[in-house]
């Protein structure tokens, strides 16, 4: 086997295939061939070495692995000798500071939604009180009230988390391309935003409603 990549061609003995290796990069560049050669025949100013544990914590074997290499050569450095979790956590710090960040201007954005969808529904239907009061008098029931007013606000939940979803996927796409290493198309997330805007919109068309349920036919009708 001829080693491609330099001047001049070196060849060797190919003694066994190794399967796909994950990179711990979020996003690894593609990479179109990878060679491991042994360290004594291509020796190389710094190299890494990864022990595999079995049976204990990763960071149980650290001393004697220390002990073991400082024994066959004292004045040979030794740096980042750690865990394989640590080696991760290290590589994707970065990434994990901008997840951090995203995920608290969602919640946040999630927060001051539902405030305002409540807001809004909630003083629609309060401005509602005197019509619902003269339904009843003139022989609706509260369940009938209660049918209407929730009935009415399922369908501005639907149409507003139809448009909420349609953005919510356009701007995800968006971040996507300019994060690739990160992931913004979960569907349970999407779907449990959504369920949680629908539930606040239906309790505040409810709790005015039931309020109105309360209010003296009579009283409504000399306010008309």
């Amino acid at each position: 086997m001829a080693q491609a990549g330099s001047e001049n061609l070196a060849w060797g003995e190919v003694v066994g295939v190794a399967a796909d290796v994950e990179s711990v990069m979020a996003d690894p560049r593609p990479v179109t061939f990878q060679l491991y050669q042994p360290m004594a025949q291509e020796p190389a100013a710094r190299n890494e070495i990864a022990v595999r544990t079995v049976g204990v914590a990763s960071a149980t074997p650290l001393d004697s692995i220390r002990a073991t290499i400082t024994g066959l050569d004292s004045d040979l450095p030794i740096r980042q000798l750690q865990p394989a979790d640590a080696t991760i956590d290290r590589v994707v710090y970065q990434l994990a500071v901008l997840r951090d960040m995203l995920s608290s201007l969602a919640l946040l954005g999630l927060g001051l939604a539902s405030l305002g969808i409540y807001g809004v529904i909630a003083r629609t239907m309060a401005l509602r009180t005197n019509e619902f009061a003269i339904r009843l008098a003139l022989g609706a029931s509260i369940r009938d009230i209660t049918r209407l007013v929730l009935t009415s606000g399922v369908k501005l939940a639907l149409v507003g988390s139809v448009f909420g979803l349609l953005g919510a996927i356009a701007v995800s796409r968006v971040l996507a391309a300019v994060f690739s290493g990160m992931h913004f198309n979960s569907p349970l997330v999407l779907l449990g935003a959504t369920l949680l805007l629908i539930v606040v919109g239906l309790i505040a068309c409810w709790l005015p409603a039931r309020r109105a349920s309360q209010v003296n036919p009579n009283d409504a009708l000399r306010a008309e």
